[in-house]
């Protein structure tokens, strides 16, 4: 099937399924977003259920449509779970009694009457976030040398390029649009020069990589922001020879 086509067989299944109160989709599964949509986008949704329904639903997804055509269901968390059908869609999804959400991208496709939305969780505060990526780094380079490769790809190449990510939207974009709780989403749309190199280090080896991406923030965020942490920056390059 087709996205739409999907997409119109969970709502029929989810206005077919006793129990099922409320249905929103998210991200690039809402209309407003679907220009988007590509080959890989997936469908993200909400699912809200009925007290007296929520478990015996949120033990059998029977609001899925097509059971038949699912090769894989994964849970995550409480209320989540993640399904691959047969012709390669992915389902992202969370079921169960209402929670407050608060995503800004969304459509209410059946409405209960039990939706509470919510404002986004205010950004992180971007010297917070580039204090954090140069810490991540340090702690990352310490594991690489320590002969811990599994770790150090973690700490560098996922939790300090996370805080570097916010850093860079918020002081080089701050009014590109963005997802408020990824930083990763479309940064190439947002900062495509930078966004270019971090790919060019994340393909390299660890080591260089955590070198490049200091360099990179050095020369984006340094100047002309007094929140940047110079010396520490100092410290940590000449800590690893990099000086």
């Amino acid at each position: 099937m087709r996205f739409d086509e999907h997409l119109h067989a969970l709502i029929a299944a989810c206005r077919a399924t006793d129990g099922v109160t409320s249905l929103t989709t998210f991200g690039s599964t809402a209309a407003s977003e679907a220009g988007r949509r590509d080959e890989w986008s997936d469908l993200d949704f909400c699912v809200f259920l009925s007290p007296g329904r929520s478990d015996d639903l949120r033990a059998s997804w029977a609001f899925l449509p097509q059971r038949d055509h699912v090769v894989l269901e994964a849970r995550e968390y409480d209320n989540g779970g993640v399904v691959i059908y047969d012709d390669g869609m992915l389902y992202e999804f969370g079921a169960g009694t209402p929670w407050p959400f608060s995503d800004p991208h969304r459509d209410v496709v059946i409405d209960g009457g039990d939706l509470t939305l919510t404002d986004p969780p205010a950004l992180p505060d971007p010297a917070q976030s580039v204090r954090l990526f140069l810490a991540k780094l340090y702690i990352g380079m310490g594991r690489l040398r320590r002969g811990e490769r599994v770790a150090a790809n973690a700490h560098i190449r996922c939790h300090a390029l996370t805080g570097l990510a916010e850093a860079l939207r918020q002081r080089l974009a701050p009014e590109a649009p963005r997802s408020p709780f990824d930083p990763f989403r479309r940064l190439e749309q947002a900062l495509p020069g930078p966004a270019a190199r971090i790919a060019s280090a994340l393909d390299g080896d660890l080591g260089a990589c955590a070198r490049d991406l200091l360099a990179l923030s050095r020369e984006e965020l340094e100047p002309d922001w007094d929140a940047f942490p110079s010396r520490a920056a100092d410290v940590v390059a000449g800590r690893l020879g990099w000086a």
